[in-house]
């Protein structure tokens, strides 16, 4: 023979302060993960629009760039604010060892969460100067071909 033993209902810890602590602990976790989730993207979104900010102008100056060759004229400083996306820092430098012709470079600066996107755009002298070379996040200034003197199309 079987014994089945049944616990009588009194016996039973029906005691709601026990449910309730454990829906309260397992609603908070929910919650936390939720609110940190969302953080987080958030601030991956920051980084994504600094880097695309940052592509954009740099692919709509070399295109502009490309354009105004084909007409025999050079893009100049003054046209190039309709090209820039997005709100930048802007640092006027004098140009590095690697571009022979050109004499400042300004330093687009698109500040993300976790890095910062920058464009280099060189020119040359005078009041309103030509752009001569645009280089952008992606590539290195030792990979370009020295045939280019400094245009990078």
């Amino acid at each position: 023979m079987s014994t089945l033993t049944i616990e009588a209902h009194e016996s039973r810890s029906n005691d709601p302060s026990t449910h309730s602590l454990e829906s309260f602990t397992q609603s908070a976790i929910k919650c936390l993960s939720w609110t940190l989730g969302t953080i987080l993207f958030g601030l991956a979104m920051v980084d994504f629009y600094a880097q695309t900010y940052a592509h954009e102008t740099e692919l709509a100056l070399q295109h502009a760039q490309t354009k105004m060759l084909e007409l025999n004229r050079d893009l100049r400083m003054s046209e190039i604010n309709e090209y820039i996306a997005g709100t930048p820092s802007v640092v006027t430098r004098p140009a590095d060892n690697h571009t022979q012709m050109c004499k400042k470079m300004k330093q687009y600066t698109w500040n993300g969460f976790f890095k910062d996107y920058s464009i280099s755009v060189y020119v040359g002298l005078g009041e309103d100067p030509s752009i001569d070379f645009v280089h952008g996040p992606g590539e290195m200034i030792k990979d370009l071909p020295t045939h280019t003197l400094g245009k990078a199309l």
